[in-house]
């Protein structure tokens, strides 16, 4: 994304002025703790780290539990939108056992919808109905940062289970809290996750069956929207996530020498900030992009890689897309006993996978609908 700050983020704006109205040394730490987390998700890292080593110098000697869950939370945001790292959780956790155990009950929420978010990122789906609950029950109708972040993750796992029309609701209240908010961030998050899955759904609809090009032309459409907003409010963390997204829609879409561009450009910097779990799919892509270029050579050297990446700890669907990706390649040149054998096993993840949107849609089915957004009040450490 373009690093350019035009138009400025609007929390960041008011958590300056609600600190510069706060005489209240904790609750001014706090603010300023959240204030680390909104440029952590904006990536500027380096104002983050600062101000994190200024507030434990000043409360580490006597912590106080609101200031050390803000700073949980606030170095988890560091950590995840650096490099997606799994260190992230454990702070949230942190920050949400220190929070339930002072009965801070704003942060809690906050943490409980963060911690959902994380859980979703690890599949583990019984861990994210249950922490996104728990952000909307106890989230007042003013603690939109809890409710925006609980709604997309709800949306993100409806979607992931391929039922936009139960996502969309959820999509539309997290727009709703954000852009009260003036969170920017978690709005370019709703449209980049919408983005990314429907490139997702045509990839797989390209491999398993099903219409993939309206998906691979909204995702498309998404990816643009993501990065208008990136560029006007000046967002640069997990810069390479949309230009992999384009990657893939070109390749579905038939546009190869595009695609691979956009991998050779951008895969050092993704595998950098996180997307290194899927470097099985991303590889047998390039290889099928190479093979349509007359590269078969670069095919056969991409599809060894991409195998020999393919790991059990792989998300289903994801193991599903890389097999069903190589058998294509390896029936491309001639392998069928290679091709016989990756379309084998990507009809097993593929299966499995659809038994995941099963449960999540199960899971997620009872769960409180948000009430409407209001303003936030003055943020102080307790509320």
């Amino acid at each position: 994304m373009n690093q350019q700050n035009i138009g400025g983020s609007r929390l960041l704006t008011r958590l300056d002025s609600d600190i510069r109205k706060t005489y209240d040394p904790v609750d001014s730490a706090c603010l300023r703790a959240e204030r680390a987390m909104q440029l952590a998700r904006l990536g500027q890292f380096d104002k983050a780290h600062q101000e994190m080593a200024s507030l434990h110098a000043g409360f580490d000697r006597l912590p106080t539990a609101s200031v050390s869950a803000w700073i949980c939370l606030a170095e988890g945001c560091i950590a995840y939108f650096s490099s997606l790292s799994s260190a992230a959780r454990d702070k949230m956790q942190r920050a949400h056992a220190i929070s339930a155990a002072a009965n801070l009950t704003r942060i809690r929420a906050i943490s409980a919808a963060w911690l959902a978010h994380m859980d979703f990122a690890q599949f583990d789906l019984e861990a994210t109905s249950r922490h996104a609950r728990e952000a909307l029950e106890l989230a007042d109708p003013s603690n939109l940062a809890a409710i925006s972040r609980a709604c997309l993750v709800v949306g993100v796992a409806y979607h992931f289970a391929n039922r936009l029309d139960l996502a969309q609701p959820w999509f539309v209240r997290s727009r709703e809290c954000a852009s009260a908010e003036g969170d920017e961030a978690t709005l370019s998050a709703v449209i980049y996750n919408i983005a990314a899955y429907r490139g997702n759904h045509a990839l797989q609809n390209s491999l398993f069956g099903g219409d993939s090009s309206e998906h691979a032309r909204q995702a498309l459409a998404g990816a643009d929207s993501t990065d208008n907003l990136g560029q006007w409010v000046g967002i640069t963390s997990l810069d390479a996530l949309v230009p992999m997204l384009r990657a893939v829609i070109h390749s579905v879409q038939g546009e190869h020498d595009k695609a691979l561009a956009l991998y050779q450009a951008h895969w050092l910097d993704a595998k950098r900030q996180g997307l290194g779990r899927l470097s099985a799919n991303y590889l047998a892509d390039m290889a099928w992009c190479r093979w349509n270029r007359g590269d078969v050579d670069g095919a056969r050297r991409d599809a060894a890689s991409a195998g020999g990446n393919i790991d059990p700890s792989m998300h289903a669907d994801d193991r599903a897309v890389a097999h069903g990706r190589l058998a294509q390649v390896y029936r491309a040149i001639g392998e069928i006993d290679n091709a016989l054998q990756h379309e084998g096993k990507a009809r097993e993840s593929w299966n499995v996978h659809k038994r995941l949107q099963a449960r999540a849609i199960e899971l997620l089915a009872d769960l409180p609908a948000p009430g409407s957004p209001v303003s936030p009040p003055l943020r102080t450490a307790t509320c």
